[in-house]
């Protein structure tokens, strides 16, 4: 174990305060005498009394647990005060440093390649908003050791639909029995409804509505139940979370829409939104499942050492404390009473059947970035993920996490452009050829573009033209057959003075070649929205302005 972070900790004190003005008093030579010898004694007993406190020396250790959203704030409260008590291991002072990860993101990164530039260390201990990610990552043959003591249960929030007040009282759903999944899913397809769904892949309220609606009644999973559910779906919509379900809805103001969500993200709509009808929660007939936070480690996994682990159980031993005597609250969610019969609501058979059944009925996604590594993206700078980073360091940035995102399955290339970057005449270069996302496909692609931010720019401007017609006829040359084929460009620019062909030529040679594959352009800064925009719609994609906090893969991907 090697230690020796730095723990930094403000000082309370503000400066010296000022002395009152004023007579001053004389005081007696024996009164002083006896005031520090009293002093003296005094911080000798203090210090005496210090030192059988203190426990550890020197700078704390921490390790890293990687907690989802909904808990992230709780546990690092319980961090604090646990560091408080001056908790130690061999002498050494010890600690836990909370990083907010999103659930899926967190499954993906443990499973895979860990995105250490947008999330720090890789975790030794794991606190996602639902035991069902665990169960998930468990099931996996390769994975199944990663858990490697019984998770802890913080608390619970309730897997629900989202229905409109007046839409729920109409369909006697409202303060009578509630329907069954098997009912929600005939009103969807018969059009009384429409049902909106978060995406299972990325979404804790996604998941766990997989779960409720796959559910053969019995703990186990049905096969037909998850068709009749996603039949529904493909009747109504989906979104890749709970946040842009709501986005939808308040925009569509359509009260026959019914969401996936969780109990206090309805509470949060209805206190943001004060509609005149408001949402209610409906939690259907068989729905066993919840979104039972817990917290893990992950002794098991390969990086993480018995020292490390160590300090992660320790700290687990101390939420257990906190839990059980009520010390640690959460406002979303409620307390679990029965823990065992909570972490049991999922097992890694019955979650690994759901969502590998739920993978394959849908498309695969083949993707090749194509990426600006001309002088022009170190020229600007942009806010990516709350940091100002140059426009390519940004573009590179998000590329990775959308390789994190990806399905195993899902196959993912990566191109460079820059002004000779193949040779004289040549303005691209395959850096990465595709490749299927597997832990080593995601960890070899992912050093690739590591590797590729840390080399120098090609000097002059921008050649997206010629490189685009280049990477799009060679995309069409290797389809994946029933995927998603796109070249995702990154680009800060969208002006090409570099090309023979100018931007409409180039737009209509993309048509002409009309190939299977799709074009979609990521502009970030002051790229040239007209130009980059013209381009993708020739090839049949779309451009997208790049979102400061990144989170492009559900548009382009497959639900």
């Amino acid at each position: 174990m090697v230690f020796g972070i730095e723990h930094k900790v403000k000082s309370h004190r503000t400066g010296r305060r000022r002395k009152k003005a004023g007579q001053q008093r004389l005081v007696a030579p024996w009164i002083v005498v006896t005031l520090v010898c009293v002093l003296v004694a005094s911080g000798l007993t203090w210090g005496f009394v210090a030192l059988l406190r203190s426990g550890c020396s020197g700078d704390v250790y921490r390790v890293t647990v990687a907690a989802a959203p909904a808990v992230a704030g709780s546990l690092g409260d319980a961090a604090q005060a646990w560091e408080r008590e001056q908790p130690e291991l061999d002498g050494d002072c010890i600690g836990v440093e909370v990083q907010e990860v999103p659930s899926a993101d967190a499954s993906r990164g443990i499973q895979a390649a860990w995105d250490e530039m947008k999330y720090g260390k890789r975790p030794i201990a794991w606190a996602p908003d639902a035991q069902a990610w665990a169960s998930w990552l468990t099931s996996g043959e390769a994975t199944a050791g990663y858990v490697s003591s019984e998770p802890m249960v913080l608390g619970e929030a309730e897997s629900v639909l989202a229905v409109a007040e007046s839409t729920a009282t109409s369909l006697g759903w409202l303060g009578g029995e509630p329907p069954s999944w098997q009912e929600v899913v005939d009103a969807a397809q018969a059009g009384t409804v429409s049902l909106a769904a978060a995406n299972p892949r990325s979404s804790t309220e996604g998941l766990v509505a997989l779960l409720n609606a796959s559910s053969d009644g019995a703990g186990g999973f049905s096969q037909e139940a998850l068709e009749a559910y996603a039949a529904a779906i493909e009747a109504g919509s989906s979104a890749e979370d709970g946040d842009a379900l709501q986005e939808a809805y308040a925009a569509a103001a359509d009260p026959a829409q019914v969401m996936t969500l969780l109990d206090y993200q309805v509470e949060e709509f209805n206190a943001e939104s004060e509609a005149v009808d408001p949402l209610v929660p409906v939690t259907p007939q068989g729905s066993s499942v919840g979104a039972v936070a817990s917290y893990m480690v992950l002794g098991g996994a390969g990086w993480v050492s018995d020292s490390d682990a160590r300090i992660a159980e320790m700290f687990g031993e101390y939420l257990a404390s906190a839990v059980s005597q009520g010390g640690f609250e959460d406002a979303e969610l409620a307390p679990v009473e029965d823990r065992a019969a909570a972490l049991a609501q999922t097992t890694p058979e019955t979650v690994g059947a759901a969502v590998r059944a739920w993978q394959s009925g849908a498309q695969d996604l083949n993707v090749l970035f194509l990426l600006d590594w001309s002088s022009a993206t170190e020229q600007e700078t942009v806010e990516y993920e709350g940091e100002t980073v140059e426009a390519g360091i940004a573009a590179v940035r998000m590329a990775i996490d959308m390789v994190s995102e990806m399905e195993p399955a899902w196959r993912a290339g990566l191109w460079e452009y820059g002004v000779g970057a193949g040779g004289e005449g040549v303005n691209w270069r395959a850096v990465a050829d595709g490749a299927e996302m597997s832990e080593e496909g995601k960890t070899a692609l992912t050093q690739s573009l590591y590797d590729l931010s840390e080399t120098a720019r090609y000097e002059g401007g921008s050649p997206l033209y010629d490189s685009l017609v280049a990477a799009y006829g060679s995309l069409n040359d290797e389809l994946v057959p029933d995927a998603v084929n796109v070249v995702v460009v990154l680009t800060n620019s969208g002006d090409d003075a570099e090309s023979v062909p100018t931007v409409e030529q180039t737009a209509d040679t993309l048509s002409s070649m009309a190939g299977a594959a799709s074009v979609y352009t990521v502009g970030f800064g002051s790229a040239n929205a007209e130009n980059l925009a013209m381009l993708a719609a020739a090839a049949g994609g779309e451009y997208l302005p790049a979102p400061s906090e990144g989170g492009i893969l559900g548009t382009i991907a497959p639900a």
